[in-house]
């Protein structure tokens, strides 16, 4: 008995204590959550007055596209056959880059607007071989379809590139000598190829004229995103206000198009066309620059100017997509029938880039 009621004395206590230990039910306990603090960090960006820029590049660039080839001449005398394949390379061409940009206040952010134009040809040529034994026989076949064969014949190839950008993006500082630019925005415009081929053709004993003309033209819109970055080697001048610095650009994009595909010929007593090639194709792109960098502030600081030399690439996946076009010879109905085809190369640019910017 006294047991139980020293037990139950323990018990009572200790409910007791423990609530004097707690908070009265209408005391409110407010506990704070601090918001991580923000880094902001600082910008790279050149201050001028007014927050405007101009640019403008001089482009000295190449093309090179997949399935260049387009002649072989095949001599056979006797057991001896020799084929040699005729491809066409593009000459080295101008091109420019105009763009405008501004400064925003928001968050020093910064936007940009260009234009790139470029234009480039070649032509190559194929003829009956001078060295051949006479006892040879010459054939010289192109991407042309066709029974008969051509003794002489010429290649022409162009690409015409037009491209907008439009750029929203931010430079800044990740350590004293390094500074970084990402950003977006969205590119659009287009890319038009044309290929003709003309010779002399040999055909039921008799030579005449033949031609072909294709056509690859495409127009497309899509995002882009990509990053500048300037490696800053060092300041020269009294004011140690002349820097100069490595850069590396790359950057992408992902465009939605259409490519408008043609095809024509026109042979010896025969002429035909094929139409309704077009499609709908997303088409991806990358392109990268690298070089060296001058830039030095003038006009009380008022104005910067920047120079840039350095060498650029762009790759665009499946640009080619011109048609493959083969011929088949139903020999008892005495009918050609023309077997159509797609090629899906691509197209690359790439050469040196040099650009002048002026902010003011």
């Amino acid at each position: 008995m006294n047991k139980s009621i020293l037990f139950s004395t323990l018990i009572f206590s200790s409910a007791v204590f423990a609530d004097q230990n707690l908070p009265p039910p209408s005391q409110n306990i407010n506990v704070q959550h601090q918001q991580p603090a923000i880094v902001a960090l600082t910008s790279a960006r050149p201050e001028c007055d007014n927050g405007w820029y101009l640019f403008a590049d001089a482009l000295y660039w190449h093309a090179d596209v997949g399935n260049a080839d387009w002649a072989n001449l095949a001599i056979v005398n006797g057991d001896a056959r020799f084929t040699k394949v005729h491809h066409l390379d593009f000459k080295w061409s101008w091109g420019f880059k105009v763009g405008l940009g501004y400064d925003i206040d928001h968050d020093l952010w910064d936007t940009n607007f260009y234009y790139t134009w470029f234009h480039t040809e070649n032509s190559n040529a194929i003829g009956l071989s001078s060295t051949a034994p006479a006892s040879a026989i010459q054939t010289i076949s192109t991407q042309l379809p066709a029974t008969n064969v051509f003794t002489s014949a010429k290649h022409h190839w162009s690409i015409h590139f037009s491209m907008f950008d439009w750029e929203l993006g931010r430079w800044y500082y990740l350590s004293k000598n390094l500074t970084v630019r990402p950003h977006i925005g969205i590119k659009g415009g287009w890319i038009d190829q044309d290929r003709k081929v003309h010779g002399q053709v040999f055909a039921n004993n008799q030579s005449g004229p033949g031609s072909g003309h294709f056509e690859n033209d495409f127009w497309g819109v899509g995002p882009s995103a990509g990053i500048n970055t300037m490696w800053i080697l060092g300041s020269a001048g009294k004011s140690m206000d002349h820097r100069f610095s490595l850069f590396g650009d790359i950057a992408g994009a992902l465009m939605y198009g259409h490519f408008e595909n043609k095809f024509s010929r026109n042979f010896t007593g025969f002429t035909s066309k094929i139409k309704k090639l077009n499609r709908n194709l997303a088409v991806s792109m990358l392109q990268a620059m690298m070089g060296l960098s001058w830039d030095t502030p003038f006009n009380k600081d008022r104005n910067h100017f920047t120079l840039k030399l350095g060498y650029e690439y762009q790759y665009w996946f499946r640009q080619n997509q011109f048609p493959s076009i083969g011929e088949i010879i139903n020999q008892t109905l005495d009918i050609n029938f023309l077997q159509l085809g797609r090629y899906s190369d691509d197209l690359a640019l790439q050469g040196l880039t040099a650009e002048l910017r002026f902010d003011f």
